[in-house]
């Protein structure tokens, strides 16, 4: 029926390059096999001055920061982002983030496509 449940180990999954126009942002993929359509979730790092440009994607995001500091931009506002703060930007809003700390920005990405089957 669904799909098959998989316990994930973090520490021995490489941190991938993000790639574009990124400078020095690296993920891992935590739901590339459980959840194929309407949902993705990333383990991601911004090493410090590490940069995810501005950019419009046509779904949304939620950003949880698990540690470190940074700043977003959505729509041109500024919004610091610190441990334990989430973040929402809607799909088609123009939004960037960069870590502005002294050490690495660690933060759970959620990318939530709209009429993704919930009901």
């Amino acid at each position: 029926m669904g799909a098959k449940s998989e316990l994930i180990r973090l520490e021995e999954i490489p941190w991938e390059p993000f790639g574009g126009q990124t400078r020095e942002i690296f993920r891992k993929s935590l739901s590339a096999k459980a959840f194929p359509s309407g949902f993705k979730a990333s383990l991601t790092l911004a090493r410090p001055g590490g940069v995810f440009p501005e950019h419009m994607d046509p779904y949304s995001h939620i950003f949880y920061i698990l540690d470190g500091e940074g700043e977003a931009s959505v729509e041109g506002q500024t919004i610091p982002l610190k441990k334990g703060n989430a973040l929402t930007v809607e799909a088609g809003k123009k939004h960037g983030y960069w870590n502005s700390g002294q050490s690495d920005l660690i933060l759970i990405t959620l990318n939530i496509f709209e009429g993704g089957g919930w009901k």
